[in-house]
């Protein structure tokens, strides 16, 4: 009996893991975001990103938090057609995120290199510690990869070219009133 009984706990305990560890579920604060998501993506041309509704819903900015939603959005882009059609990739990044990937892709495909820390800093009028900062975050997202042999110490990912959906990482944002503001492509 106590075989038994050690058996049907040990198996509660798998259970109880893997249900911690299911990526499906999310935090409070991840489904609230998410239910905004999709109420916002269900208006005509609304395409907005994780971190202007985190924004809206008056949340600070939570790097785990988006990365959170960002595994989410990737398993399941079945949930919103703009997920689908754009990729989950494109909800992820702040503008400011976006604006530093922009120069680096560009700047390796007109170039075939990458730019040096000093180019980016003066291209984008961004503090080179928080530059580092904001790569660190597109290396835990998944389109930089670390190289010490870079001048930026990360190189893109081999697929970078598609990781940011058709768009690559444009984005407009429109603020209508005293409506809370929106991204569109």
């Amino acid at each position: 009996m106590k075989k038994v009984f050690s058996l049907i706990a040990a198996a509660g305990l798998v259970v109880l893991v893997a249900r911690q560890a299911d990526p499906q579920e999310l935090t409070p604060k991840a489904k609230q975001i998410v239910d905004y998501l999709l109420t916002d993506w269900s208006k005509q041309m609304h395409t907005t990103s994780i971190p202007l509704a985190m924004e809206n819903l008056g949340f600070e900015p939570d790097d785990a938090l988006r990365l959170e939603l960002a595994e989410h959005f990737r398993e399941h882009t079945e949930i919103a057609n703009n997920l689908t059609f754009w990729g989950a990739n494109n909800y992820i990044l702040s503008h400011e995120e976006k604006r530093i990937a922009k120069q680096i892709i560009n700047t390796f495909d007109l170039e075939e290199e990458l730019p040096s820390m000093k180019a980016l800093v003066q291209e984008l009028a961004i503090p080179e510690e928080r530059l580092r900062d904001r790569m660190r975050f597109l290396s835990d997202a998944g389109l930089l990869q670390e190289a010490a042999e870079s001048p930026i110490g990360y190189e893109l990912v081999r697929q970078y070219g598609r990781w940011g959906g058709p768009l690559r990482h444009n984005y407009h944002t429109v603020a209508i009133g005293d409506a809370k503001p929106f991204d569109v492509f």
